[in-house]
């Protein structure tokens, strides 16, 4: 087996095991102390994609990393940024095929967008001027490992298209929603936000190489799988979220009467 290989197999182990070392530990400490609530993740609700339990888990186990981290007097705005840079590995490494190690790129820059939050909460110094900066890194950080599929499948005419696909979607999503929040509405949690879309993502990224199917003349077939399902549903939300913006809009008196 090559070094190629054995590391791979590595990566997709520790994605294993960190999640379900973060699912026990937090169902243990639900057991003993009950539920770690927090306002914001209050805010982010559950979907049939992703349940309630997974994000309360993971929220709790990065604000304790959090809160050591903050301690330190790394700035916020430095997270972000370093986020972006370790996210932003996500699209050599998949245009190169190193579809697991783009996946640990992505999820790993994923958790310190969720930490530069937490530390500027902590620090007490959260501001607009962060939540800009955040926003601007979060796009970057979702097109990413997608472009670097892109080129991964140029060759594959209909799998480009899927991938492009994604990209359109991921971005509506969270057009759709800062455009709505900007006038001051409040829509429906919704599928495919961001934690959901990563979550898919870089399943897809570490379980990409694991199976090869002779009938689909593409490599990573599961990686393409992963694609679909962001493109297919994230543009299905987008629809979704842009009819919840009108006809809220419209009931508002915000919108020409007889149209959602």
């Amino acid at each position: 087996m090559s070094a190629l290989a054995l590391q791979e197999k590595a990566l997709i182990g520790l994605f294993l095991a960190l999640p379900a070392l973060v699912l026990a530990a937090y169902g243990v400490r639900v057991a003993i102390a009950g539920r770690a609530l927090d306002p914001r993740v209050e805010r982010v609700s559950s979907t049939p994609l992703m349940g309630r339990f997974p994000i309360e888990a993971f929220h709790w186990a990065l604000r304790g990393i959090g809160h050591s981290v903050s301690r330190t007097g790394i700035s916020p705005d430095t997270i972000t940024l370093l986020s972006l840079v370790i996210s932003g590995a996500s699209l050599p490494l998949a245009a190169f095929g190193m579809l697991p190690a783009a996946g640990a790129s992505l999820v790993f820059g994923a958790a310190l967008d969720a930490l530069d939050g937490i530390v500027a909460r902590e620090r007490g110094i959260a501001s607009h001027a962060g939540e800009v900066l955040d926003a601007v890194v979060d796009r970057y950080a979702d097109a990413a490992p997608l472009f670097g599929l892109a080129i991964y499948y140029r060759a594959s005419v209909p799998a480009l298209l899927l991938v492009l696909f994604a990209v359109l979607g991921s971005m509506l999503v969270s057009y759709v929603r800062a455009k709505s929040e900007a006038m001051d509405l409040s829509l429906p949690g919704g599928l495919m936000r961001r934690h959901e879309r990563v979550a898919y993502l870089t399943a897809g990224l570490f379980f990409g190489p694991v199976l090869h199917m002779a009938s689909i003349p593409l490599p990573a077939p599961l990686t393409l799988l992963a694609v679909a399902v962001v493109a297919l549903v994230s543009n299905l939300a987008a629809v979704q979220l842009t009819r919840a913006a009108r006809v809220a809009l419209i009931e508002l008196g915000r919108g020409p009467k007889g149209h959602a």
